[in-house]
């Protein structure tokens, strides 16, 4: 019985189904944030997650995709407050879209999603110009927590 408990609660926290008294209140936040994101479940999973806390939301569904919506809201003087990138998409991978990003003078957080969580996979983002580094399956909490440290954080300009 004590083993079955454990799986339920286990079951409900990966799903968000845990009482909030059980771990805290989850962070509330304010700011857009673009998701680059290939996989539809993912993405509803995602921005359910980032609205719930009260982001705004939007999806771009290759890094192709991403590069281009990210450069065209700063153009636009309407910026995304962080970039959620997935490094493994179509088109154009997570790799390449920070790089070219970050080549293009993008200098607010980006941070990793990778289902590949290793060390040198972690390396491997921040390399390419990631901030931080979230594994898949996603951890709200994690996640949530990630997002208010960077969200926090003062933008630096592309020449400091």
């Amino acid at each position: 019985a004590e083993r079955e408990a454990r799986a339920t609660a286990l079951a409900r926290l990966e799903t968000g189904d845990a009482p909030a008294a059980s771990l805290g209140p989850l962070p509330v936040l304010r700011g857009r944030v673009l998701v680059a994101e290939d996989g539809p479940d993912n993405q509803r999973l995602i921005a359910r997650l980032l609205g719930r806390a009260g982001l705004e939301v939007e999806i771009a569904a290759d890094g192709r995709r991403a590069l281009e919506r990210a450069l065209e809201a700063e153009r636009a003087s309407s910026p995304f407050d962080a970039v959620l990138m997935d490094m493994q998409m179509p088109e154009l991978d997570g790799y390449a879209a920070t790089r070219a990003l970050r080549d293009g003078g993008y200098a607010r957080p980006i941070i990793a999603l990778s289902a590949h969580a290793m060390r040198e996979d972690r390396e491997r983002c921040l390399e390419a110009g990631c901030d931080a580094f979230a594994p898949k399956p996603i951890d709200r909490r994690a996640l949530l927590e990630l997002l208010a440290e960077h969200l926090s954080k003062p933008v630096s300009s592309p020449s400091d």
